[in-house]
C-alpha cells in the first residue's frame, strides 16, 4: 500500500471518529437541555404540590401559572398569601421533592410583604449532604407580594449526576474508538514500515548495479586482445574501474550516513575546478554501459572551459547520478550535455529521451527513498536515494537545480552554480 493511500486512510478514519465524537456531543448537549427541562418541571410540580398541602393561597388560584416565576437558572419563586409554619413549609416542601426526585440541596427564604421583610430561611438537604449548609449571596428578588423563594445551588452538578449513565457510556465509547483508531493507525504504520524495509532490502542490490555493470565490462574489455596490446586502452579501463570503485565507496558512505540520520550533512571540500572536465569524466564512466544500450552521447560543452568552486567529488557524484537515469530510463538513450555561462552562474542542461516524470511526481522526486511509481521497474530499481544526494549537492553549493518532463519524451535537468561558489 502506498503511502498516500495509507495517509488517506488515517485521515478518513480521523474524520469519522470526529464525526462521531461530534455526534455524541451533540447528544450530550440535548440530554443536558432534557434533563433541566425535567428538573425545572420537576420544582414546578413540587411546588403544585405544596398548595394541596398547605393554605397558601385560595384554592382556586393554586394552579394559576403567574403564581410560579423562574427567577434565575438556580432560582424559583412562587406567591402565597399566608406564611406558613416554618417546620411546615420545609417538612411539605421536602417531602414533594421526594415524590417528583429533586433530590438537591435548597436555599428556602420566605418574604413577609406585610412587614417588608424576610420572614425566615431554611435549608433543605439531599441524602448526600445532611447537616451541610447551603449558602446565597444574592438579594432577593423585589415583589410587592408575599413569597418563597428557592435557591439550588447544586442544580448544574446534580443535572450531571442524572446523566452518569450517558456520560459513561460516551466516554466508553470514546474510548474505544480512540483505542481502534489508534490500533489502525499503529498498523498501517508498521505495514508502511514493513514495505518500506522491504522495498530496501529488494533494491538495494540494484542501486550499485550501474558502477558494477562498468566495472564488469571495463574487466572484460581488459581480457581482449584488441585492448591488451594497446596501453592507452588499458589505461582508459583501468582509470575506468578506478572511478567507479571510488564511486561506489563515496555513495556507500553516504548511503550509511544518510539512512542513520536525517540531519546528515555532506562535508564539502571546494576548490577550483573546470565542470567540462566532470562532464568529460561522467560520459567517459557511463560510456560503456550506454554502449551496450546502443545510445549516444551528444555533448556540447562551452568553448573556455571556464573554472568554477566547488566540491568536484560530490559534484561528479550528482552529475553522475542525473547522466545515470538519463541511461537507465532509455529503451536506446540519447542523453544531451549542455554546459554554458548566464550572467553569475555557470549551466548545466543534462535531457534524456527516456519515459518520462508525471507531474504530480516532479515535486516529489528529490525527497529521500522517494520513487515514482511508473519509473520502479525491475531493471531500473533503485534506493531512491540518487536525486535526494543530488539535490542536497547542489543546494549546499549555493545552486539550483529544476526540472521539466514530459511523460513519454523525456526529461531535461537544468542545474546552476554560482561562478565564486
Amino acid at each position: 500500500m502506498r503511502s498516500s493511500t495509507t495517509r488517506l486512510l488515517i485521515v478518513l478514519l480521523a474524520i469519522t471518529v470526529a464525526a462521531i465524537v461530534g455526534i455524541q456531543v451533540h447528544w450530550m448537549q440535548r440530554n443536558y437541555a432534557y434533563e433541566k427541562n425535567e428538573f425545572n418541571t420537576s420544582v414546578v410540580k413540587s411546588i403544585r404540590g405544596l398548595y394541596e398541602d398547605l393554605d397558601l393561597v385560595p384554592y382556586s388560584l393554586s394552579h394559576h401559572a403567574s403564581h410560579i416565576q423562574h427567577t434565575g437558572p438556580n432560582s424559583f419563586l412562587f406567591r402565597i398569601d399566608t406564611i406558613p409554619p416554618k417546620d411546615s413549609l420545609l417538612h411539605y416542601l421536602q417531602s414533594e421533592f421526594n415524590d417528583f426526585n429533586v433530590l438537591t440541596d435548597c436555599k428556602v427564604m420566605v418574604y413577609d410583604a406585610s412587614k417588608r421583610a424576610l420572614a425566615y430561611e431554611g435549608d433543605i438537604n439531599a441524602a448526600t449532604t445532611t447537616g451541610s449548609s447551603v449558602s446565597k449571596d444574592d438579594p432577593l428578588p423585589v415583589r410587592d407580594f408575599s413569597f418563597v423563594h428557592l435557591y439550588f445551588p447544586r442544580r448544574n452538578q446534580y443535572i450531571i449526576t442524572q446523566m452518569n449513565a450517558w456520560i459513561y457510556t460516551s466516554a466508553f465509547l470514546l474510548f474505544l474508538l480512540i483505542g481502534l483508531a489508534l490500533s489502525i493507525y499503529y498498523l498501517f504504520r508498521q505495514k508502511f514500515l514493513n514495505e518500506v524495509q522491504k522495498d530496501f532490502i529488494n533494491n538495494v542490490t540494484h542501486e550499485f548495479s550501474t558502477p558494477l555493470t562498468v566495472i564488469d565490462l571495463s574487466t572484460e574489455a581488459l581480457g581482449k586482445t584488441s585492448v591488451v596490446t594497446h596501453p592507452e586502452k588499458i589505461a582508459k579501463y583501468a582509470t575506468t574501474i578506478r572511478r567507479q570503485t571510488d564511486y561506489l565507496k563515496t555513495h556507500i558512505q553516504n548511503l550509511i550516513k544518510t539512512v542513520v540520520s536525517d540531519n546528515y550533512s555532506f562535508s564539502l571540500q571546494k576548490q577550483e575546478l573546470i565542470p567540462n572536465e566532470l562532464i568529460r569524466q561522467v560520459t567517459q564512466q557511463l560510456e560503456p554501459l550506454l554502449l551496450e544500450k546502443k545510445g549516444v552521447f551528444a555533448v556540447t560543452l562551452e568553448e573556455g572551459d571556464i573554472a568554477i568552486m566547488a566540491d568536484p567529488d560530490n559534484l561528479y557524484l550528482a552529475l553522475f547520478n542525473i547522466v545515470n537515469n538519463a541511461i537507465k530510463y532509455a529503451a536506446q538513450p540519447k542523453v544531451q550535455i549542455v554546459t554554458s555561462l548566464h550572467d553569475r552562474f555557470y549551466q548545466i542542461s543534462i535531457r534524456d529521451n527516456g519515459m518520462g516524470i508525471e507531474q504530480q511526481d516532479l515535486k516529489k522526486i528529490f525527497r529521500k527513498f522517494y520513487r515514482a511509481q511508473k519509473g520502479n521497474l525491475h531493471n531500473t530499481k533503485g534506493l531512491g536515494l540518487g536525486l535526494y544526494f543530488t539535490k542536497k549537492i547542489i543546494d549546499l553549493h549555493h545552486g539550483t537545480i529544476t526540472v521539466n518532463s514530459v511523460p513519454g519524451i523525456g526529461t531535461d535537468f537544468t542545474i546552476e552554480l554560482p561562478l565564486n561558489g
